[in-house]
């Protein structure tokens, strides 16, 4: 077991390994449930995907295999619906992205039923973050638990980059 994957358990997520268009894509999973959230469960996957999108369509056109890996690994009882919504959080870790595709991710917000895609773009060689800025209403007592979980990840895999483990 790598020492990125054991750091991920020690934070709580259960650790999928995934092979997803020829890659293997790590992904981060737990469910947490919180009163404050209006008493939901958001099922939430971190997809760890080692790939420089050449646009935003691109990120677009994982939702379907994202979507479906979520429903079939969320462990809850719940059913999907208002009260137990997905939060998939692709975290894109390549060479250089283009303007384009940094603003598109940090300003475009899209409402899906019960689902929060949020993907982010990690520079593997800078350790720079983009992800989304705009603020939405809708989902907005999710936003701080979605960012940290971003925040988190990248922070770990930018600890490990630097320390040449991952």
């Amino acid at each position: 077991m790598s020492q990125v994957t054991t750091q991920f358990r020690n934070k709580g997520w259960q650790v999928h390994s995934w092979n997803y268009a020829a890659e293997e894509v790590l992904v981060l999973h737990q469910e947490p449930f919180r009163l404050n959230w209006i008493a939901t469960q958001l099922v939430t996957f971190v997809f760890i995907i080692e790939r420089t999108p050449e646009n935003y369509q691109s990120i677009l056109d994982d939702y379907a295999a994202l979507r479906e890996f979520a429903g079939q690994h969320k462990n809850t009882i719940l059913p999907f619906t208002i009260q137990c919504g997905y939060a998939l959080l692709p975290i894109y870790v390549g060479g250089s992205f283009s303007e384009e595709l940094i603003a598109d991710v940090q300003e475009t917000y899209r409402k899906r039923w019960c689902v929060f895609h949020t993907p982010a773009l990690l520079e593997r060689n800078t350790g720079k973050l983009y992800t989304l800025q705009e603020k939405s209403f809708w989902g907005c007592i999710y936003r701080d638990y979605i960012e940290s979980a971003i925040n988190e990840t990248a922070l770990v895999l930018n600890e490990n980059q630097t320390a040449g483990i991952v």
